[in-house]
This record gives C-alpha cells, sequence and structure tokens, in this order.
C-alpha cells in the first residue's frame, strides 16, 4: 500500500505522496463504512436470533416431543457458532486490511525533525542514500516515514554484510568450512 523507496532511482515527488496519501485514506474510510454495515448486520442476526429464542423456541419446549426438545436446547450454542465465524469474518475481511491502511497512512506521514538530522548527520552514509537525500532536498520536501523506515534498514543490512559470521541480505553469504 505504500510507496516504494528504491534508491538507485529517484525519489517520489511530494504530489505522487499526497496522491498515495488521499488513495490510502479513501480506501480507510471505505474500510469503517464496510465495518459499520457489517456491524449492523451482525446486530441484526443477533436480534433475530434472540427474538426466535423468545418467540418461538422457548415456549415450544414445554409442547414438544423429547426429540425436538432436545434440538432446542442445543440451539442457545448457536449463538456462539454465529458470534465465533462472524468474529472470523470481521478480522479477515475488515480489521487486518485496516490495520495495514493504518499503517500505510502513519508510513506517508513527515518524519521526526531528530530522524531527519540524525540521518543526514551520520557520516557513514552509503552514496546512493546520499544521492537520494540531495534529490529529496532538491524537491523541497522533508524525509516521510517510509523513507526514514528504508535507509535505517539499509544500515542494517549494510551493518549485517560487514559482521562477520551473520547472514546478510544484501546478498549471498558465503560460509567456510573448517575441518
Amino acid at each position: 500500500m505504500s510507496i516504494d523507496i528504491d534508491f538507485t532511482m529517484a525519489p517520489p515527488t511530494l504530489a505522487d505522496i499526497s496522491e498515495k496519501r488521499e488513495q490510502v485514506a479513501s480506501e480507510r474510510a471505505e474500510y469503517k463504512k464496510k465495518n459499520i454495515r457489517f456491524m449492523t448486520t451482525m446486530v441484526f442476526i443477533v436480534v433475530a436470533y434472540v427474538t426466535l429464542m423468545i418467540v418461538t423456541v422457548i415456549p415450544m419446549i414445554g409442547k414438544a416431543e423429547p426429540d425436538w426438545a432436545m434440538m432446542f436446547y442445543f440451539l442457545p450454542y448457536l449463538t456462539f457458532v454465529i458470534f465465533i465465524v462472524g468474529n472470523n469474518i470481521h478480522i479477515k475481511k475488515i480489521e487486518k486490511p485496516s490495520k495495514l491502511l493504518d499503517k500505510s497512512i502513519a508510513e506517508l506521514t513527515a518524519g521526526s525533525v531528530d530522524e531527519i538530522n540524525a540521518i543526514i548527520n551520520d557520516k557513514k552514509q552509503a552514496d546512493e542514500i546520499i544521492s537520494y537525500l540531495d534529490q529529496v532536498a532538491a524537491q523541497g520536501r522533508s524525509l516521510v516515514r517510509a523513507e526514514i523506515d528504508a535507509i535505517k534498514k539499509w544500515h542494517d543490512a549494510k551493518s549485517l554484510a560487514n559482521s562477520p559470521g551473520k547472514r546478510s541480505r544484501l546478498g549471498p553469504c558465503v560460509y567456510t568450512r573448517s575441518d
């Protein structure tokens, strides 16, 4: 959902970031509407089920044959099945995508001044990152959270690659075998 950051290419412009932010915000608003519709539907189903229990099932328990009465005793457990299935659908269809969109919205906001200054003042910057920061400065905008996180991941991967005996995500790791 968020903007892809590639240090070897031109950084996204302020218009690209604003457009993506508006797109993500509109998708988030759609999920809020879906959430309200889903909750309204679930409340309606539960109210209808409870009404059915009160109006028809409870009065019939004393009058029904033993086989039917046994079934009526197990009907209240259907409430738990309705709740579990409804909750799983809600989590899968609404909650997880909403959380991803919230994360994307947070990534598209401007980074804090302290973090930006720490990245700019870092003396161990790679050439790709220095070039990327110069291009962002030429656009006249500050870094967004996604860019800050990408730079931190780049540094972590670089430091991991430079440390002996650790696996790197930047390239293949070669192990030597000593006998």
